[in-house]
């Protein structure tokens, strides 16, 4: 306390750049006291990057390289099986050959192809040099022959005995869905609205295709002639894709019961009908401006609809007439007065 404030601020203001310099260099204490490399590890840090990452951001042009390499080996490597591979890759080495001299009738001597050469021809090679011709893109694809004949023996032996054992576990949808065929078709989104499009859609939902189109063929709406073109389109897909409307399910008449209660007779059960029909509402089109009174004006939004169908065969219908058949006939008879007990019974009125 024998100094002054004004010679205290003096002595510190007058502090030397070298006492300054030595108390940056030195090192700041962590706040863990235990040292960085403990006296039981023992394990060299690897020089070399460890992970791809790595190897190819902060790698040297050395390991750059042969991780390309690496890389371009992997696709010519051989497979799981060595004697049943060793044939076929030099086939593939043989037609790698042919391809880049134009020649099929190359040498069986001819060695593998070098990274200019498959640089050279882009069409034939990735652009890390793996094969494209179509015995190793095989090979890539199908590793082991062997395991996918087992797996698809496999799926087909179950396939069968679902298809053939009355009592299997398969599910009812799966069941239906192997057994019947059905095709589901989206239109286009069309310059109407919902309230209009929804009428056509229960006109012709329930009945054949032959019938819609009748009822579309004569209907005043102007949307019946879009209709027409999407159940034909619908029609055809069917026929083509499906297998549908081929004639192929000729088992003798038939009198159902539908589910509206109405009877029919089914001849060709393969024969096709629309089983649903709905419409979605689509984005607006356009929005027009309304004027209106006293200056004012609104905005007039043109939708857009797009309608959907189900097209199944009549063996559908009697597949369903069957079910409710079955769960009548398990209902049992009607009782008036059934046999339970009587509650909520009392000696005086409630009220």
């Amino acid at each position: 306390m024998s100094l002054s404030m004004p010679t205290r601020r003096l002595v510190r203001g007058a502090t030397s750049p070298t006492t300054t310099t030595l108390a940056l260099q030195q090192p700041s204490r962590s706040l863990s006291t235990s040292p960085s490399r403990p006296w039981f590890w023992s394990k060299k840090e690897p020089s070399s990057p460890t992970n791809l990452k790595d190897a190819i951001t902060t790698g040297t042009a050395e390991a750059r390289k042969s991780l390309i390499s690496k890389l371009q080996s992997r696709s010519e490597a051989p497979a799981i099986f060595e004697d049943e591979v060793a044939p076929q890759q030099q086939a593939v080495t043989e037609k790698e050959a042919a391809v880049l001299s134009g020649d099929q009738k190359s040498s069986a001597t001819s060695g593998p192809l070098t990274a200019s050469q498959k640089a050279a021809h882009p069409k034939t090679f990735t652009r890390l040099g793996g094969s494209l011709v179509k015995e190793a893109l095989a090979r890539s694809v199908d590793p082991d022959p062997q395991a996918r004949v087992r797996w698809e023996r496999k799926i087909a032996i179950r396939q069968v005995k679902n298809g053939t054992d009355a009592y299997s576990l398969e599910p009812r949808l799966a069941r239906i869905a192997r057994t019947e065929r059905s095709l589901h078709s989206k239109s286009p989104w069309l310059p109407t609205s919902v309230k209009k499009l929804v009428h056509l859609a229960r006109q012709i939902q329930g009945k054949n295709v032959e019938d819609a189109l009748v009822q579309m063929k004569f209907s005043k709406k102007k949307m019946a002639a879009e209709v027409t073109t999407q159940l034909k389109m619908a029609r055809d897909l069917a026929i083509a894709e499906r297998g549908m409307g081929l004639g192929q399910g000729q088992e003798g008449k038939m009198e159902i019961q539908r589910k509206d209660g109405k009877w029919m007779t089914v001849g060709d059960r393969s024969k096709m009908y629309v089983a649903e029909a709905w419409v979605n509402k689509g984005p607006v089109r356009a929005k027009n401006p309304d004027y209106r009174a006293r200056g004012r004006m609104f905005l007039k939004e043109s939708p857009s609809t797009s309608l959907s169908v189900v097209l199944k065969e009549h063996k559908t219908l009697v597949r369903e007439h069957q079910e409710r058949e079955h769960r009548r006939k398990k209902q049992g008879p009607w009782v008036h007065l059934p046999d339970r007990p009587i509650t909520a019974q009392r000696a005086h009125y409630s009220w």
